[in-house]
């Protein structure tokens, strides 16, 4: 239902989203995960036809979103993350005026604007103004008028941004309903979101599409490798060096004051025979070791090393 073809976007010398590829299937809840800044929402707005790519090529439904953007229109839902609302209409009104400009006939305009409104759970606001209602409900709203019109293809930009955890949790629900008769593809920089939500797992970051998998694989994937976590003191220029030396040790990385540093060592998981003692033993011989800890492979480990991974390069 939407594939994308080494999609690039480039403002000036500055290039937002490079040589992005992947398809989602239909039917498939798809999460764009990445921090914020990665390119996530302008590659939402490309696929809508918001913007064009600079370079690559992108579909919807097997319509090029260039060539055929009046196609593509009408086979999305768009929202973006901040919902287009009107607070001078009602919840229905607004409602209405989004079905006329998509086309609802007459005669299907009360059916689908309670369809919308049940799907979202707007009956208790259905008669409210627009700006008497609670962040919650303006996001619901939001949802809603992405609905109308019954489209092959939800785009959602950051759905729960700015939502406290009650009505995160709803809208969560309100956004797995729709998998039943929609593809999705959502945005957002909450690995939780996406684990409890999608199928598949797209992490994006300074523009580059790392991987894409599912939630399983990618915690697969962290449990290739560990991290142990050191609290050292005393002069540490030679110690990173040291600690790449030990086999077993694949990666490390420095943070804090020079007298006062936390190693992150990422290693592998099958220990190798005496490989703690070993990274212990090294640092003890020359520094003070106050803190060692083995951390357990999660999704928000793996995610955070492909997001640390990225090769930096010139927007130029």
């Amino acid at each position: 239902m939407i594939s994308l073809q080494s999609v690039s976007k480039r403002y000036g010398s500055k290039v937002v989203v490079r040589d992005v590829s992947f398809e989602v299937a239909e039917g498939e809840v798809v999460g764009f995960l990445g921090p914020n800044g990665a390119g996530k929402t302008t590659t939402l707005r490309m696929i809508s036809g918001y913007i064009t790519p600079t370079f690559g090529r992108i579909e919807v439904a097997g319509y090029d979103v260039v060539q055929d953007n009046i196609s593509v229109a009408k086979r999305i839902g768009y929202l973006p993350e901040l919902p287009p609302l009107y607070d001078t209409l009602s919840v229905v009104g607004y409602l209405r005026f989004v079905a006329k400009a998509k086309g609802v006939t007459r005669s299907e305009m009360n059916l689908e604007l309670d369809r919308v409104a049940t799907a979202c759970r707007l009956g208790s606001v259905f008669r409210h103004e627009v700006f008497k209602l609670s962040k919650g409900y303006r996001q619901r709203l939001g949802l809603a008028q992405a609905l109308i019109g019954k489209p092959d293809v939800l785009l959602l930009d950051e759905p729960t941004s700015g939502l406290d955890p009650g009505q995160i949790q709803e809208t969560r629900e309100v956004i797995r309903s729709f998998g039943k008769e929609h593809t999705v593809l959502l945005s957002t920089h909450i690995l939780s979101e996406v684990t409890r939500i999608c199928q598949r797992v797209a992490i994006i970051n300074e523009g580059r599409l790392l991987t894409i998998d599912t939630p399983a694989g990618l915690q697969r994937a962290a449990q290739e490798a560990n991290c142990i976590v050191l609290k050292v003191s005393g002069q540490t220029d030679n110690l990173r060096t040291e600690l790449m030396a030990i086999e077993g040790v694949r990666q490390v990385q420095v943070e804090g004051p020079d007298e006062h540093q936390i190693f992150s060592v990422e290693c592998d998981v099958e220990e190798r025979e005496g490989l703690d003692a070993a990274i212990a033993r090294r640092v003890s011989s020359e520094w003070s070791l106050h803190h060692f800890e083995r951390q357990q492979p999660t999704l928000e480990n793996v995610f955070l090393r492909y997001v640390r991974d990225t090769p930096g390069e010139s927007n130029s």
